[in-house]
């Protein structure tokens, strides 16, 4: 018998257990060659020909890994009383709006803010400004500007002012993406017309002059 026939004969075996190949004619294979398996066995069932037992169904023992809650993250607190909150949405650099009162051309000489900040970065800054003219531009440094604490931010101008303001938003290498606040206390102005707004009851005039990154004012009452 050459190696095709021996092939095709032992292929006949397992599938309809016939004679073995090469014996005595009627001869019968009394299992599976070489795997003692009786003929007729379904595949896939034990040696003893018995069913499989069924794939168990209960998981209550299997442990389900916990995901951990998200953080709540809470706003800063509100560091003033009697004050004005003036927030920009900035999410890039050099972005910026502008918060201004009006003076109706008062002849002043230099004008004092104190304001306050809940959240510092070297690349957040105010500037205070008067009419066209604009004053140093000071980025609120946690040195510069510690959390709550009241900070002077001043500029010196001898003329007749129309407005005044401040200037809030991002520096040059700003890279998050949210609403920053700076809180007015009080704004002094020196001069012929010397007075101060202290914002008590009040925004008394001030508010967003630009349009440019969602300005919005919020007064805080006295505690």
């Amino acid at each position: 018998m050459n190696a095709a026939s021996r092939r095709v004969c032992a292929w006949g075996a397992l599938l309809v257990g016939a004679a073995a190949c090469g014996g005595p004619a009627g001869s019968v294979a009394s299992g599976v060659s070489n795997y003692e398996r009786p003929p007729g066995m379904p595949i896939g069932t034990g040696a003893s020909g018995g069913e499989l037992e069924p794939p168990l169904l209960d998981n209550s023992d299997l442990a389900i890994p916990e995901r951990a809650p998200e953080p709540v993250v809470s706003a800063p607190p509100v560091p003033c009383g009697g004050c004005v909150e003036l927030q920009v949405y900035v999410n890039d650099i050099n972005q910026r709006d502008e918060f201004a009162v009006d003076l109706g051309g008062a002849a002043i000489t230099r004008v004092v803010w104190t304001v306050r900040v809940n959240f510092n970065s070297d690349q957040l800054a105010v500037q205070p400004f008067v009419d066209d003219v604009y004053g140093k531009y000071t980025n609120l440094h946690v040195n510069t500007f510690p959390l709550a604490a009241p900070v002077e931010v001043a500029q010196e101008v001898a003329r007749n002012a129309q407005v005044i303001g401040l200037v809030i938003g991002s520096s040059g290498a700003w890279t998050g993406d949210q609403r920053i606040s700076v809180f007015v206390d009080a704004v002094r102005i020196e001069g012929r017309a010397a007075t101060e707004k202290t914002f008590d009851l009040g925004p008394d005039g001030l508010a967003a002059r630009t349009e440019r990154r969602q300005p919005a004012l919020v007064w805080h009452p006295p505690r």
